[in-house]
């Protein structure tokens, strides 16, 4: 059994665990054949979601013109899980940080580090960030990896709380939203519901942690990564699944 890097939606602890080889692939069927997708598992609270980052866009950048993406996010942090940072996930303190800087070679800003050991006054709730997600996806759905990623910066590098609304706001701008919008968005019902969604979608999955990556093609979904892979593995993996 080989380690396996994710963020576990059970437990809320990014911290490695052991890989279930069952779950290689997943296939489901369809009914129409449709341009290759990938589906990425996410959440803007995902530590190992945030070293994945580099890996997801040098992947979709190879192949962004024969297939299509869509982020859903899991809801790492909901519910009884929302709080300061080093209440409920004091793993992210105690190492689990460096973690991901090892395996993955990104770096967590100096202002969430300075948070991270000084108040600690970063709220991690995974509901604001899957709202303002959804509002892209509806508005920019050509942009959602790349708001994704500068959400995962907007805490794991900029020290951004993840319920305040008003510095989200400042990424959408720089997506193209005017942030009176965005802002005006965030509060309609259908945005909220459209994220409640997608964390029914992955509880209802056989995923348990993220990122994970599944790619659908030809009436098939093929699991690419339970959770972190380096670019070589994924592409070597995506050539396989389809026949390159």
């Amino acid at each position: 059994m080989k380690q396996n890097f994710n963020c576990n939606t059970e437990t809320g602890e990014c911290i490695p665990e052991q890989e279930n080889h069952q779950k290689e692939s997943v296939l489901v069927g369809t009914k129409n054949k449709k341009k290759p997708k990938l589906i990425y598992y996410y959440d803007a609270l995902c530590g190992w979601c945030y070293g994945f980052s580099p890996v997801i866009f040098k992947l979709y950048e190879t192949y962004k013109n024969s297939l299509d993406i869509e982020l859903i996010s899991g809801g790492l942090f909901l519910n009884n899980r929302v709080g300061y940072i080093n209440d409920i996930a004091p793993y992210i303190k105690q190492g689990a940080y460096k973690s991901v800087e090892i395996t993955t070679g990104v770096k967590f800003g100096e202002a969430f580090l300075a948070v991270l050991y000084g108040d600690g006054k970063i709220v991690l709730n995974s509901l604001q960030p899957s709202i303002a997600l959804c509002i892209i996806k509806d508005k920019y759905p050509e942009r959602q990896l790349q708001f994704g990623e500068m959400l995962l910066k907007a805490v794991y590098f900029d020290g951004l709380s993840a319920n305040d609304i008003h510095g989200l706001a400042k990424y959408a701008v720089k997506i193209g939203m005017e942030e009176k919008d965005f802002l005006y968005n965030m509060k309609e019902l259908k945005y909220k519901e459209m994220a409640e969604a997608e964390f029914t979608t992955f509880k209802n999955s056989s995923h348990t942690g993220m990122p994970t990556l599944v790619l659908e093609n030809n009436d098939k979904q093929h699991l690419l990564a339970g959770g972190y892979a380096n670019f070589e593995t994924l592409d070597a993996r995506l050539k396989k699944v389809l026949n390159l």
